[in-house]
């Protein structure tokens, strides 16, 4: 009996030791996340946590309604293409049991990884199931699909199966698929599977260990839809991202818009990037580490000095549009040409200056005209108000201003309001063989406010003052506030920004560029250009009164979700910092 006892309890405690050794050893994988996953070598990492739920956010949203309604949509959901792709969608669906959404729910609900890897040149998609049988039954439908469609095209060989640490690899053409525990991973690199599965064995360095990446992962804060994650590193060290942006410039709009960005790429360890999602926002942010005042000394137009440059206020009038606020100092860009500029920009620098030098009376653009401009400009876009001066033009088009300010106001604003005159009189000299009227001059002094306003007669039929032509639109103008200098496309914007710039001045933004857009003052403007609008898509694509009226009106319809969107860029904390954000109709 009792040796029956000792053979019993060894059994027992032989029986305890392979159960303590299987879950010490499929512990490890279960908690495993996708970076664990993935090797060293990856370089761009982009995370989707809750993928389901952010399908759900955007088909259920309803700007996709709108969407689907189209004409367009419903005629594309009738193509072959698109009749083959939902007939192999339903196999799929029959073959798990569910639907495609609930399927791609469950299939992620642990999170969608992406990867790319530098050395292969590849990708691996990561997806973590909610269970092994999900995971594994999504690999068999898949495969059996695949070979169905193999045999169908009399290829029945092209499905490759392999076998890797017990693990089935199956591959067909540049497509690898594999399964183990809860992950599926697909990816057009073999060698990307293999790695991944030694990962998920323990073996092989992954980017998990690597410091950089845990430093800026465990920074992260809230919760985003996604983040993504690259490394720039490698580029660094092999000066392949240096030698491509240490060349001359071919674009000088490029320059302007992002020169600071493409300034401190070279230098930069990483960038990352998040996406906060919800049914009335999408926010992008990116984050770009640097030393600003370095990036500052090739780029100073762009920063300012010390990278201390901040854009001045926004400014706003009745009905604006779009705001912008920005620190640009042009004086430095043209100064520094020879250095940002390839010989072919440079010469048509020369060029314009040369002209340039003509218009404003003999003085040199860069020196005295650029010279005695501050850096920083502001710009505002407005919707305009009709009849102006009695007339009303049959297309409405926004107004726009510029307003900068000046080093020496009284030197630089006398050559502006003859440089604008000298302007406005060439432009009616060269108009008058072609037919166009010509624009009168108005000049009013408010105090200290000098007006320079220029407008076309009313039209002598007064039946057409009610659809005049595009030109009524305009009304150029210049206003001198104090050491503000306003150019306009319109007095009435003229008018209100001398208004408000006399009111006192908020402090200059904390950032280098700011932009706003109101989507609902962009929507009425479109709304009382219906009719032109619905005409031109006539012309345009053939279609009757009626449908036209019915393309344009879900155009509209669509934007009435639209409240606006806004970027900023900041420079803090030793690293650029791009926000980009729209905002639909009901957010807080």
């Amino acid at each position: 009996m009792r040796p029956l006892l000792l053979r019993n309890r060894a059994a027992l405690l032989g029986l305890s030791s392979v159960v303590c050794l299987l879950f010490a050893a499929s512990a490890p994988a279960a908690d495993k996340t996708a970076a664990d996953l993935l090797p060293a070598s990856i370089v761009g990492y982009l995370e989707v946590p809750h993928s389901g739920k952010v399908l759900d956010l955007v088909l259920d949203h309803p700007l996709t309604a709108e969407v689907i309604k189209a004409p367009e949509y419903q005629q594309a959901l009738q193509t072959p293409g698109y009749q083959k792709f939902a007939a192999a969608l339903k196999q799929v669906e029959d073959r798990l049991g569910m639907k495609w959404r609930e399927a791609v729910g469950g299939l992620t609900s642990g999170g969608l990884t992406v990867g790319f890897d530098l050395p292969t040149r590849g990708s691996v998609i990561i997806a973590q199931a909610k269970d092994e049988q999900l995971a594994q039954k999504a690999q068999a439908t898949l495969i059996e699909l695949a070979r169905d469609v193999a045999k169908e095209q009399g290829n029945p060989e092209a499905i490759k199966q392999d076998e890797h640490r017990g693990a089935a690899v199956y591959s067909a053409g540049e497509g690898h698929l594999a399964v183990v525990g809860q992950w599926l991973i697909l990816s057009n690199k073999k060698p990307l599977v293999l790695a991944v599965l030694d990962s998920y064995h323990g073996q092989g360095e992954t980017l998990a260990a690597d410091q950089q990446f845990q430093t800026v992962s465990k920074a992260r804060s809230g919760s985003p839809a996604a983040w993504l994650y690259v490394d720039l590193r490698v580029l660094r060290l092999t000066g392949i991202l240096k030698n491509a942006l240490s060349k001359k410039s071919d674009n000088p709009v490029a320059e302007i818009v992002a020169g600071g960005v493409l300034g401190a790429l070279p230098d930069a360890p990483y960038v990352t990037a998040t996406l906060d999602l919800s049914a009335s926002r999408l926010k992008l942010t990116a984050s770009l580490p640097c030393d600003p005042k370095t990036v500052a000394k090739s780029r100073e137009f762009y920063l300012g000095p010390e990278a201390a440059g901040r854009a001045p206020p926004l400014l706003a009038t009745k009905g604006t549009l779009l705001s912008l606020s920005t620190y640009r100092d042009f004086a430095s860009l043209w100064r520094h040409a020879p250095d940002l500029f390839d010989e072919g920009i440079n010469a048509k620098f020369a060029e314009a200056e040369s002209g340039l030098t003509t218009i404003f009376a003999g003085r040199n653009f860069r020196d005295e005209i650029l010279g005695n401009v501050e850096p920083g400009v502001q710009l505002v876009v407005a919707r305009q108000e009709f009849p102006q001066e009695g007339v009303t033009p049959a297309i409405k088009l926004p107004a726009a201003a510029a307003v900068f300010r000046m080093k020496d106001p009284v030197q630089t604003a006398r050559i502006f309001k003859i440089t604008f005159q000298s302007v406005i009189g060439f432009l009616n000299v060269a108009g008058a063989p072609n037919g166009v009227d010509p624009l009168d001059f108005n000049s009013e002094r408010f105090g200290d406010v000098l007006v320079v306003s220029s407008g076309y007669l009313p039209p002598t039929d007064e039946k057409a003052r009610g659809e005049a032509g595009l030109h009524y639109n305009a009304s150029p103008t210049v206003a001198f506030v104090g050491d503000r200098f306003i150019l306009a496309s319109a007095k009435p914007i003229a008018m209100q920004l001398v208004e408000q710039i006399q009111r006192e001045e908020p402090a200059a933004l904390g950032a280098n560029t700011v932009v706003r857009l109101d989507g609902q003052v962009g929507l009425a403007a479109l709304a009382e250009n219906r009719e032109p609008l619905v005409a031109q898509n006539m012309l345009q694509k053939g279609h009757d009164r009626t449908a036209a009226e019915q393309e344009i009106d879900r155009v509209l319809a669509a934007l009435k979700m639209f409240e606006g969107s806004s970027l900023a860029l900041s420079i803090a904390n030793a690293k650029l910092e791009l926000t980009a954000e729209i905002r639909l109709a009901g957010s807080k």
